[in-house]
């Protein structure tokens, strides 16, 4: 028997369900094909919300396969920091629809795992930069605050060094924006309007997303001496975090309200609106 664990909550257990024969083989086989894909049990894969899942397996006839191929009995797999495993741990949430969760609203949880397997490939724990990156200065932001342009601009136009006076928005530019506050919706709205996450070959901007789940999203910049900008909305551009601290980590500074980390993004001389 193979015990599915998603490792998702902080206080309350987390939910559980069992593989049917089927699945377990296709799981084993998946492992045998890349061993990689399992971590150990002290493995960091992430801290609030979706860490991976937790596999507990019985020597049953249902994990012939697993045991067969003498993988441990009870290990990780996926998590916030390793995005080679969100195919397979696609497949993992994807067996948990068919079984009945003790969880009041099971479709909130399971999205809210899906979002995190998503970001997962984007999110690789501390940052590099490109090596072709574009540097702004990280203490005059005079082409951001004067008066004409302070209210007109957001954190989107910051992001993107594209001062446009119309308080851009995600994929507005492309015709389709985000749907969602979500870090899926929002990001995929942004590669509509050139944003991508891999380096690009040429001049990179590079730039994060966070969210306020639910409720907003936010965008930092990277400067010159490894400092990251930003422009909250209307008031000035600005080097510091919501503590004061100049922000060399946008991971862990301080966001307020915006606690959900995206990942990171990508893109030159974008059209934005």
């Amino acid at each position: 028997m193979v015990t599915v664990e998603l490792d998702i909550f902080s206080g309350r257990p987390n939910p559980r369900w069992t593989l049917s024969r089927k699945e377990a083989n296709a799981l084993a086989e998946r492992v045998r094909a890349d061993p990689s894909l399992l971590l150990p049990m002290d493995a960091d894969t992430g801290g609030l919300g979706y860490r991976g899942f937790i596999l507990t397996v019985q020597d049953t006839p249902a994990a012939e396969g697993w045991m067969r191929a003498g993988l441990p009995s009870r290990v990780r797999l996926g998590g916030r920091f390793q995005p080679g495993a969100m195919e397979s741990s696609a497949f993992l949430l994807h067996t948990a629809e068919h079984s009945r969760l003790d969880l009041r609203d099971p479709g909130e949880v399971l999205g809210v795992a899906e979002e995190g397997i998503t970001m997962s490939s984007e999110v690789q724990g501390l940052y590099a930069a490109c090596a072709t990156s574009y540097y702004t200065t990280d203490t005059d932001f005079s082409f951001w605050n004067a008066s004409a342009y302070l209210t007109y601009n957001n954190c989107y136009n910051y992001a993107s060094n594209s001062r446009t006076n119309t308080f851009a928005q995600p994929g507005r530019a492309s015709g389709s924006m985000y749907s969602a506050m979500t870090c899926a919706n929002v990001g995929a709205a942004a590669t509509r309007d050139g944003w991508q996450t891999a380096c690009r070959a040429d001049n990179n901007l590079n730039v994060c997303l966070v969210i306020w789940p639910n409720t907003d999203y936010h965008w930092y910049r990277l400067a010159v001496n490894g400092h990251w900008c930003h422009k909250p909305g209307q008031t000035a551009a600005r080097n510091y975090d919501n503590s004061l601290n100049w922000i060399t980590n946008p991971e862990t500074c301080d966001r307020g309200g915006y606690t959900t980390f995206c990942g990171y993004y990508r893109g030159f001389n974008l059209t934005v609106s």
